[in-house]
């Protein structure tokens, strides 16, 4: 009786093509969806980067009453 092995070169092929052609016949779904999963968390940190960088939400003013001067740097991010 022969032991399975995990990678079958001998029926896929070697080298990465021949993982590669395992993996999409033994589990399509998670060959095809992992790299636009990682694509997808690429992204949301990209944006939370970009959002926190470029000061998005800014709700810090609005805890409490704050006066600013009209020349203050700040005042240009205020939203209402």
């Amino acid at each position: 009786m022969r032991v399975e092995k995990i990678l079958n070169p001998e029926k896929y092929g070697p080298g990465l093509k021949g993982m590669l052609r395992q993996s999409l016949h033994e589990l399509p779904l998670i060959t095809i969806g992992a790299p636009f999963c990682l694509l997808g968390v690429g992204l949301i940190m990209y944006h939370t980067y970009r959002y926190q960088k470029n000061d998005g939400n800014n709700r810090r003013y609005k805890f409490k009453y704050t006066l600013y001067r009209p020349d203050d740097p700040r005042v240009s991010n205020i939203k209402n």
